[in-house]
């Protein structure tokens, strides 16, 4: 029996295609939600037409935003479903039983955890990124470590050297190549239904900002206000607020500085496919977020990426600055040198998700 455990905006997404695939085969499986987000994973489960949860962890009624409601999440979780069986949560059959998590955002750990407290092979999806620096981002580059040392099978992207990784590491478990991130399928459906999405006539930069590290940092929060106050005065910014993202601003007396300027456009957070044409059609990202990263080479679309360290490979479209502010002006004057040509259309017959699927079925 397959059994899928997500939490995250970013780990649903991604886990969506393969998802799909099964319901395409017919394929049963067991799908869990750790609850880390709580409203938005309903309204991607609708968007991508995925069943509903077979079971929904302990949480809270709004997204988990800090250090307090994480560990609260994670203990009572453990406790029940891990340790005491107070909730049996996972479907097991005669077959080989599994647990597939995602990532490196912490419902992968819990899912580990769990996993392992009820003897099921762990399947690790887009394993074996680095970003070589223990701290940034943290916890994510800690936590992706911990779950790759410790899963039976590893899927893992050559595209981003995480396969390479691996096989570096030696990992104990089995290590499988799927060429691209699954992130690749989901930009593919999302682009199939661009249609009827309409996005701003003139030109706009398109903003995504929730990284811990970045949110809990006044410095780099007010930064990058600097940074769009600078940019808005030749172009509309559209700016979607995490939920975290808004909820840090407000506590740093910082939102306002963004709701005052008029070609600052804050907005609730876009549907995964609104958010894909809004990418394609802006003239660029400025973003500190490995999926934005990674949507935006994809689409061809220029990618400011605040950040010191990233896990993924730094393509031809993207602009590793930082928060060095020669960088950042540099790249918002050229910044169509990083404009490059999209590859969907050459790879539309090739789905990372149905090669996991394929290897899924013979474990």
């Amino acid at each position: 029996m397959i059994n899928v455990l997500v939490g995250t905006k970013g780990q649903l997404i991604k886990m969506a295609p393969i998802m799909k695939e099964m319901d395409r085969r017919g394929i049963e499986y067991n799908f869990i939600n750790a609850n880390q987000h709580t409203k938005i994973l309903d309204e991607i489960s609708k968007l991508f037409e995925l069943k509903k949860p077979d079971f929904v962890l302990e949480g809270f009624e709004k997204d988990i935003t800090n250090v307090r409601e994480m560990l609260w999440w994670g203990s009572k979780n453990v406790w029940e479903c891990g340790l005491s069986k107070k909730h049996k949560i996972f479907l097991k059959d005669k077959n080989t039983n599994i647990l597939l998590v995602h990532g490196d955002a912490p419902p992968a750990l819990l899912g580990l955890v769990l996993g392992k407290l009820n003897k099921l092979k762990i399947a690790h999806i887009e394993a074996g990124l680095r970003s070589r620096n223990i701290f940034q981002p943290f916890p994510e580059e800690l936590i992706r470590i911990i779950v790759d040392k410790n899963s039976d099978y590893l899927f893992s992207d050559g595209v981003n050297n995480g396969y390479q990784n691996l096989l570096k590491e030696k990992v104990k478990g089995k290590i499988y190549d799927t060429s691209l991130n699954t992130i690749f399928d989901a930009v593919k459906i999302a682009t199939s239904s661009m249609k009827s999405i309409p996005t701003p006539k003139e030109e706009y930069v398109l903003v995504s900002i929730h990284r811990f590290e970045t949110i809990s940092s006044k410095k780099r929060m007010k930064s990058i206000i600097n940074i769009l106050k600078e940019i808005s005065k030749n172009r509309l910014v559209i700016f979607p607020l995490h939920e975290s993202t808004r909820e840090k601003l407000k506590s740093f007396g910082l939102l306002n500085l963004l709701e005052k300027n008029t070609n600052i456009q804050i907005m609730q957070l876009l549907d995964y496919f609104s958010f894909v044409t809004f990418m394609k059609n802006s003239i660029y990202i400025i973003t500190d977020g490995g999926g934005p990263q990674e949507e935006s080479y994809y689409l061809g679309t220029p990618c400011l990426l605040l950040r010191e360290y990233t896990e993924r490979t730094i393509h031809p479209n993207t602009c590793l600055a930082g928060f060095d502010e020669n960088k950042i002006r540099l790249f918002i004057k050229n910044y169509e040198n990083y404009r490059i040509n999209t590859f969907l259309k050459e790879f539309k017959d090739y789905s990372p998700s149905e090669k996991i699927v394929d290897i899924l079925l013979h474990l």
